[in-house]
């Protein structure tokens, strides 16, 4: 059986940190599941989850797949689950790189704006917006994205 933030180890540089659906019953919210990745000298993240207990496994997981020196993080989507651990790139101690969707960014450059983060809040966890460390970076990026 497994639990949020169980660790899969793909191969040596490869780490799934699952996340859990949402429990209405258990009051737990959705964890969407995280994949940790080095590149040879960059981390990447694809989403971050949410929770503290989830945050540990993350960390986890990116010490076990060696040393870099740079970090760059994939957002998916800005919903709450996937974007609630993403100041963590602030804590890793490199230069970090954020990619959003166009659709998600001004949701992430204001998450308290957005209905989601009341609902959020009844969970203890806070929606997280884009580093600074990250933020030019997410800028960039999203300013040469198609149609905008």
């Amino acid at each position: 059986m497994t639990a949020l933030g169980d660790l899969i180890e793909i191969d040596d540089r490869t780490v799934l940190v699952l996340g859990r659906e949402l429990d209405i019953d258990r009051d737990q919210p959705d964890v969407a599941n995280v994949l940790v990745h080095n590149t040879g000298d960059t981390l990447v993240l694809v989403d971050t989850g949410v929770t503290t207990a989830f945050r540990a496994a993350l960390q986890d997981a990116a010490g076990r797949v060696g040393h870099y020196s740079r970090a760059l993080l994939l957002t998916t989507h800005g919903h709450p689950d996937h974007v609630g651990n993403n100041d963590l790139a602030d804590e890793l101690g490199v230069p970090a790189e954020h990619y959003v969707p166009a659709p998600d960014v001004d949701q992430m450059r204001d998450p308290a704006s957005y209905r989601w983060s009341r609902s959020v809040s009844a969970h203890s966890v806070s929606p997280a917006g884009p580093s600074p460390t990250a933020r030019s970076a997410y800028c960039a990026a999203t300013a040469t994205a198609p149609g905008t």
